[in-house]
């Protein structure tokens, strides 16, 4: 069955860490429960493994319900992050004048460690933000509110599938690729941004 050409929609997936911790506790218990039977080491198996396990499915369920991101025929819908702060934002086609596509350089990671993110740039009067008015780190476009910003992680963005909903819903509202000038090989912080508009084929 094809997808809904008006819908886009992404929901958070289960990182490789997290299943990790879930396959890691499952094994601990089977281990344990093969290698002694005594009922309480058994019962200690099920307390140290079982118990992460269910916690880290639990995690997993609950994000998988979250949505991520999601465009339609009426806006961007931009999910809250599991774990994190705030809330859904939602920005009607209206509101929107460009869709940003920039690389974000997380500190843990390394200095040069490329997470993808999305900023909606809002048009001039729009209503304000509940939260998160201010410029976004590391957004070389001027104008994107960190709160209507998301780092794509835990979740992979369809371009083309955007695209084609754009396309659709706001045949006039770009998608820019831009490239901040903080990776190898750029021209260092406060160097010149190069933007690209993409189409349904990039």
């Amino acid at each position: 069955m094809l997808p809904d050409p008006s819908c886009y929609e992404e929901r958070y997936r289960l990182t490789g860490g997290a299943a990790a911790l879930v396959l890691v506790s499952a094994l601990l218990v089977v281990g344990l429960g093969f290698a002694w039977h005594a009922a309480i080491v058994i019962v200690i198996g099920v307390i140290l493994g079982l118990v992460p396990a269910m916690a880290g499915a639990g995690v997993f369920v609950a994000a998988r319900r979250r949505i991520a991101f999601r465009a339609d025929q009426a806006g961007i819908t931009l999910g809250a992050v599991p774990g994190g702060y705030g809330s859904a934002v939602f920005t009607p086609w209206e509101d929107v004048e460009q869709i940003i596509l920039y690389p974000g350089h997380p500190r843990r990671q390394g200095r040069y460690a490329q997470v993808r993110c999305i900023g909606i740039k809002r048009r001039e009067g729009a209503a304000a933000l509940s939260q998160g008015n201010e410029q976004a780190p590391g957004c070389p476009v001027p104008g994107v509110a960190v709160g209507a910003t998301r780092k794509i992680t835990g979740w992979r963005l369809d371009r083309e599938r955007l695209a084609v909903v754009t396309a659709l819903a706001a045949p006039g509202v770009p998608i820019v690729d831009a490239s901040a000038s903080l990776i190898p090989g750029g021209d260092g912080p406060g160097g010149p941004a190069s933007t690209r508009e993409l189409g349904p084929a990039d």
